[in-house]
Parts: structure tokens; C-alpha cells; sequence
């Protein structure tokens, strides 16, 4: 096993006291946004005389196992964070494989530099995603049922100024099917485009409409279906972060979910998602291919988030844990397991695995070999390790592939 040091990121969206409390640090108001542990080249953990990236590479077949080398290559083909959000992450979404690795070499042809600030795809793969709740956790995930963005917009037309109904009359009338098998799909990529390609327009409009002040409805309005909260709430809460930027209309055509401590949120290529507050452990596919629409300052490139994006209104796919408590993305990338309370348990595991403690305190053995994990701790075990057996209470995660366990 190899005990790891990870790097604290600190964007500025990120919560100044949840990471540094699972550290056992006390907070200095400098946001904590994500704790980042693998061997992602943007931050790899370091581990002996190195880091995880340099250390994998030595032997890559022997410690990431000859499954996961042949599906993902010689590196480790997931990342593992526990992110902490105090205010909204950007508006996006993340490629499928195989329009990354186009979109690469496209952008390769073009000459464009891989580290510039305004390239889409800085590498080759997908970047499916799984974020696992620590507490309270909101977000925004796919668009909602046609009807009920159409029922959110009409009630601010209805309370809007003369000068501000055409341009929520247009928006409308893009939201509106006018016939035909793909009247979901083209009416909410119309109304996608309209909003963020007009953004000097419909930017200003958004704060306008967060000013207003509209009774709130219940769960049974038809503006609700799809969120938790009054769609209302959602614009006020991210246009407060984000005034004057067209992506806080795209959010009240997006799910508004909360996820308890415990649950999970699993995405898939093409998800228009932003997460908007709270405390989790994620792990995704290790990629840096992000398309982003808004809440950001950021590079916005809306053709290519167009190309990218699914626009249907399917339901998020909340992530339950098997018997194992093992939660598993839309692909084989990765798996994440929570371990709460455990004597000797062997942990699932298929080729390396890193393991993470979040709350109080577990022995990881390993043949021979132990050691004690506490908050923030985190080890890397090779898939030529023996199996780790683990012991203890509070919370450990185990990350690991979604592949087939060896037989």
C-alpha cells in the first residue's frame, strides 16, 4: 500500500470549511473546492520520492492489473475527489469517447495547443461522472418535461414588464413542438440556442425576472414538475452568483434535485448538468474534456456544447448501492464503495484501488502489511497487492474500475 498526499484546489465556487474539516485543518477562508487523489496530470497525488502518475508508470501492467491496461491503457483510468461547493459549478456537459477522440483530432489538426485556454478537448476520453452525497447536496441534471418549463415561462411573462414579454414570447415559441417524431429534442435545443446565443439580451432579462416578486407555488403547480424548489427560487439562488449571465435561464429549464447524505447522482456523456451546492465524494473517469454554457467565466464554445449535449427529458439516474454498498456509473470507468462500519471486511476491488476515509477511523490490512486511515487519509493499492481487509467505523470509500473482478 502507498499512503498518498493530495492537492486541495481552491476555485473560487469552493465552500471555505467542508474539505478542511474532513482534513482536520482548521479553515482560513480560502475556498476548498475539490480534494483531488489519483493520477490525474492536473494534480497527481505524490507518493514515495514521486507521484502516482510517475509511479504507476513504472510498472503499469503489474499495478493497475492486465484488464484495466487492456480496456483503459497504462494509466489509471478513473479520479477520485471530494468536492465541496458553496456556490454553482458552470453549466455542462462532457463528451461521449468517441466525440472525444474526434474532437481532439480536430483541434490537434487546427494546431491548437493542448494547455490553451480556449481548447474543448485535452485529451481523448469520455468523462462520465458519479457524485455521492455527503450531506445535503443540489443540483441541476437534464432538462425537465417540456410542459413544465413552458408553464415556468408563461408565469414570468405573465409578471414581466411590456418591454421584457417579447423576448420571453420568443423563448417561448422555441420551447413550442410544432410536429414530428423529435418535437422534444428540437424544441429544447431551439430554446438552448436562442437563450445563450442572444445572452447580452437574455442575461439582463434573467436578473429582471429574479427581481420579481411572485408568490411562491407548490409542489403541485405545473412549473414544478422536475424540482424541488420553485423554479423562481433556482434563478434568484444563481443569478445572486452569476447576475447578468443567459446561463441562469438555462438552469430553470434544468432538474432541480437534492441529494440526502448516502445518495448518489450518476451521469452519462451528454447530461447539461451544474452541481450548485453541498459536500460529497465524486469520482469520474479521469478526463479534462468539459463543454461548458454558462456560469462561468470560463471558455464557452456553444456549437460544440450543442453538438455534445442530449436534449431529452429523461429522469437523472440516481446511482442505489448493491448489497456490497457499491454504487456504479453509467460505465465501467470506475466503481465507488462505502464502507461505514466493518470488521476485516475484504474490500470490492477490481485492479488498483484507492482507498479514502472521510470520517473517523479504519485499519486497512493488506497481507502483512497494515495501516491506520483516519480523516482525509488515502492509500493507493496496487492490483498485484493482496486483497485489503478493512476495520473500523465512520466513512471509508473504496474506488476502484467497473470491470469484471478477475476470476
Amino acid at each position: 500500500m502507498q499512503k498518498l498526499t493530495n492537492t486541495v484546489r481552491d476555485y473560487a465556487w469552493g465552500s471555505p470549511t467542508g474539505i478542511p474539516e474532513i482534513l482536520g485543518r482548521e479553515p482560513d477562508g480560502t475556498p476548498a473546492a475539490e480534494l483531488w487523489i489519483g493520477a490525474h496530470p492536473g494534480a497527481p497525488s505524490g507518493v514515495e520520492d514521486t507521484d502516482l502518475r510517475e509511479w504507476i508508470a513504472r510498472d503499469p501492467h503489474t499495478r493497475l492489473g492486465a484488464g484495466s491496461v487492456d480496456v483503459y491503457g497504462e494509466r489509471l483510468p478513473f479520479l477520485l475527489k471530494i468536492l465541496s461547493a458553496r456556490t454553482a459549478l458552470s453549466i455542462q456537459a462532457h463528451p461521449s469517447r468517441g466525440q472525444a477522440q474526434a474532437g481532439y483530432a480536430r483541434e490537434d489538426a487546427a494546431g491548437v495547443p493542448v494547455d490553451a485556454p480556449h481548447r474543448n478537448y485535452r485529451d481523448t476520453w469520455h468523462k462520465p461522472e458519479l457524485i455521492h452525497a455527503l450531506g445535503d447536496f443540489d443540483a441541476l441534471c437534464g432538462f425537465r418535461p417540456l410542459p413544465a418549463i413552458r408553464a415556468t415561462v408563461e408565469r414570468l411573462r405573465a409578471a414581466a414588464s411590456p418591454a421584457d414579454r417579447p423576448l420571453l414570447e420568443a423563448w417561448l415559441t422555441a420551447l413550442t413542438p410544432s410536429g414530428g417524431q423529435d418535437d422534444e429534442a428540437v424544441a429544447l435545443r431551439a430554446a438552448t440556442d436562442l437563450v445563450l446565443g442572444r445572452a447580452a439580451e437574455y442575461g439582463p432579462l434573467a436578473d429582471r425576472l429574479a427581481a420579481l416578486d411572485l408568490p411562491g407555488v407548490g409542489a403541485d403547480h405545473p412549473c414544478r414538475q422536475g424540482s424541488a424548489v420553485d423554479p423562481q427560487d433556482t434563478l434568484r439562488e444563481v443569478t445572486a452568483d452569476f447576475p447578468g449571465d443567459a446561463g441562469t435561464l438555462v438552469a430553470l429549464m434544468l432538474r432541480r434535485l437534492r441529494l440526502r447524505a448516502g445518495e448518489s447522482l450518476a451521469l452519462d456523456a451528454g447530461v447539461l448538468h451544474a452541481y450548485l451546492g453541498g459536500l460529497g465524494v465524486e469520482i469520474m473517469a479521469s478526463s479534462d474534456n468539459v463543454l461548458r454554457g454558462g456560469l462561468t467565466s470560463k471558455h464557452i464554445d456553444l456549437a460544440e456544447l450543442d453538438a455534445v449535449v442530449v436534449y431529452d427529458s429523461v429522469e437523472p439516474q440516481r446511482a442505489a448501492p448493491d448489497a456490497r454498498g457499491v454504487v456504479r456509473g453509467a460505465t465501467d470507468d470506475f466503481a465507488l464503495q462505502r464502507i461505514d462500519s466493518a470488521a476485516d471486511l475484504p474490500i470490492a476491488r477490481s485492479g488498483a484501488a484507492i482507498l479514502l476515509c472521510t470520517a473517523g477511523g479504519f485499519t486497512v490490512r493488506n497481507g502483512e502489511e497494515s495501516t491506520e486511515l483516519a480523516g482525509g487519509d488515502s492509500v493507493f493499492v496496487g492490483a498485484d497487492e493482496p486483497l485489503p481487509h478493512v476495520t473500523g467505523t465512520g466513512q471509508l470509500f473504496v474506488a476502484t474500475t467497473g470491470l469484471p473482478a478477475p476470476a
